[in-house]
């Protein structure tokens, strides 16, 4: 790996060869596209939790059927984000809260961003965001309510992800390894 290489990870229950930036959800942290992390363990407990969740899915649909969870790494030279539209978030504050709600409550994209690289709104924070959004800490969008939805985050402990809104910028992701977890 050269001195701008770093390595990233997609926890996923698809089996895949190329990265389509359109298949993602929408309303999201930072929109539909595609989503990677450089920490390993959230890349592979997403993948576990959307296992679960796809297992839960087919249940209450009377299907019964295996569901493969699966870890994929990428190699990203970052030296290449130069020539994109690339946003940074350097931590979980106000403008991140605001992005994330914005996305989170859009189908259509709310921004032009190839790559928005920020923390990761995870479990704890998605439900802290739901009562956020509910009104639960005040009106959304004032500046009490965010500072409480903050406050019960811990954002120094948000990991950071990478998010690939161009398909033109997720092929700068050179896939290494995958592995079908159990």
């Amino acid at each position: 790996m050269g001195e701008n290489t770093i390595t990233l990870y997609h926890g996923t229950n698809h089996d895949f060869t190329k990265i389509d930036v359109t298949r993602g959800k929408p309303f999201k942290d930072f929109g539909q596209g595609f989503y990677t992390t450089q920490n390993r363990e959230s890349a592979f407990n997403m993948a576990l939790r959307n296992r679960d969740i796809e297992l839960r899915r087919l249940k209450r649909r009377g299907i019964t059927r295996d569901v493969t969870p699966w870890l994929y790494t990428f190699e990203l030279d970052e030296g290449r984000l130069e020539s994109f539209n690339v946003k940074r978030f350097a931590t979980a504050d106000k403008e991140w809260v605001r992005f994330v709600v914005l996305n989170r409550t859009n189908e259509t994209p709310q921004h032009s961003y190839d790559i928005v690289i920020g923390a990761t709104a995870d479990d704890v924070t998605s439900r802290t965001a739901q009562l956020y959004m509910a009104g639960e800490y005040g009106d959304v969008g004032s500046e009490e309510a965010i500072d409480f939805f903050l406050s019960r985050i811990h954002p120094e402990r948000l990991p950071r992800q990478f998010y690939f809104g161009s398909q033109r910028a997720a092929d700068l992701l050179v896939p290494k390894e995958r592995w079908m977890l159990q």
